[in-house]
């Protein structure tokens, strides 16, 4: 599956929602996700995480396999961001997926 990383997280206003004042992407709140620390050790190994999440910062889009898509989505439904922000993030996931 590709998934898509510079797609841009919007308000309801349909505005580009901004972090630290850079547009937020969703391979940026992943790249966020993936290095927090993570409740019974759902999270990747440290190493993993540091490379995931520097390419899902870096990159216009990756490359995954279904345990890694499995595992994020885990990790994203379970992060402490707005819903509004975690339902774009899951909505560009699934979308990756069907094609």
């Amino acid at each position: 599956m590709k998934l898509k990383l510079k797609t841009t997280i919007k308000n309801l206003k349909g505005e580009p929602i901004k972090s630290d004042n850079e547009v937020a992407t969703v391979g940026m709140i992943l790249s966020n996700i993936i290095l927090e620390p993570h409740r019974d050790k759902k999270g990747f190994r440290p190493l993993k995480a540091y490379e995931l999440a520097k390419k899902f910062f870096e990159k216009e889009e990756i490359e995954l396999d279904q345990s890694e898509v499995i595992q994020i989505k885990e990790l994203v439904e379970e992060c402490n961001y707005q819903p509004l922000v975690v339902a774009q993030v899951l909505q560009a996931i699934i979308e990756s997926e069907k094609v």
